[in-house]
């Protein structure tokens, strides 16, 4: 007998939640919509409703998830400001501009570039170890050989 009502409870509860799901289906509360990044460019189905909590957050600029990140921890690292969320937002947006404009043109050259980029910073890198003055300092040792 008690297994029954539960039984009949469960069900209930299972027809209740389906009913209330189509109705927010009839409300558009579901209603899936493509939007576009407007840092990357990336396309996303979402709702309506998760469209607006995201443009609330970003200053009416939907933003994807890997951008929402970035422009999230750069909005953290800035000292606050009145309009510091656009502000990472713009700095992001910057960036993945100049990406999308010299990268997806022409590969070739964005990889010259970043070969050029990595062997600077490897210089620079080495320099600033020389002007550090390492020198090999003599410790203790058995071989005399390796005097001052």
């Amino acid at each position: 007998m008690i297994l029954r009502k539960a039984f009949s409870d469960i069900s209930l509860e299972i027809k209740r939640n389906i009913s209330d799901k189509d109705e927010q289906e009839q409300d558009g509360e579901l209603e899936v919509k493509q939007v576009k990044c407007d840092c990357c460019g990336i396309e996303e189905e979402c709702t309506m409703q998760y469209i607006d909590k995201v443009k609330d957050l970003y200053s009416g600029n939907w933003v994807c998830g890997l951008c929402a990140v970035v422009v999230t921890e750069r909005f953290r690292k800035e000292p606050p400001t009145a309009t510091g969320i656009q502000e990472a937002f713009d700095w992001h947006k910057g960036i993945c501009d100049a990406f999308n404009s010299t990268t997806r043109v022409n590969p070739k050259l964005n990889f010259a570039r970043s070969m050029r980029e990595i062997a600077k910073r490897s210089s620079q890198n080495r320099m600033s170890d020389f002007s550090l003055g390492s020198k090999i300092v003599r410790t203790i040792s058995c071989d005399p050989r390796l005097e001052n």
